[in-house]
């Protein structure tokens, strides 16, 4: 059964959640599922509620549910880039893994694939003429990077100054690039 402070962080309502907090209530209790408020704040995409439990409710920002979900999973696999950013700020370590040894980062693909579900150009640049895979494969989240190249960005593509994204890879990805661009081609190098 959905608490007062659960409905109150569902709805947005920040008003009754300080009337809450004014009048004692633990807003950083754990539910059944040991989830918090400000789990369901980050799933549910409420950067104001979020804010308003880490500043004046103090919430715990790096809280483990009963399957090891922290708010920054939540908010990561749900695609709330502003909340991810907001805990982020507030020291939420983004390499807490939950039971399952996943962290953050790989629920970072669930929202690429949603975006890519939803009509995104895998291959579109930046100013800088830069796809989404140069930006990947520069950081070295090659995880992300070989999702790219399967949902069909382009390993050759140049940036403005003519990089192309697999020059950016450390030598041991180079081998693997070129392997996933001969298995989207049949095997051909050509």
């Amino acid at each position: 059964m959905e608490t007062e402070t659960q409905a109150a962080v569902k709805a947005g309502d920040v008003a009754k959640l300080q009337k809450l907090l004014a009048d004692g209530v633990n807003l950083d209790a754990k539910d059944e599922d040991e989830r918090t408020s400000l789990h369901w704040a980050c799933a549910t995409g409420r950067l104001d509620v979020a804010e308003f439990l880490l500043e004046h409710a103090h919430a715990a920002v790096n809280v483990q549910d009963d399957a090891g979900w922290t708010p920054l999973m939540s908010a990561a696999s749900a695609g709330h880039g502003d909340i991810v950013g907001l805990l982020l700020s507030k020291g939420a370590d983004a390499n807490l893994p939950n039971e399952n040894g996943q962290i953050p980062l790989h629920y970072h693909r669930v929202i690429i694939a949603l975006l890519l579900d939803h009509g995104a150009k895998v291959n579109t640049r930046d100013v800088g003429g830069n796809t989404p895979l140069h930006l990947a494969i520069s950081e070295g989240y090659d995880d992300i990077a070989r999702f790219l190249i399967e949902n069909g960005a382009n390993p050759n593509a140049k940036n403005n100054d003519e990089e192309r994204c697999v020059d950016l890879a450390k030598p041991a990805f180079r081998a693997e690039i070129q392997m996933l661009m001969d298995k989207k081609k049949g095997g051909s190098n050509a």
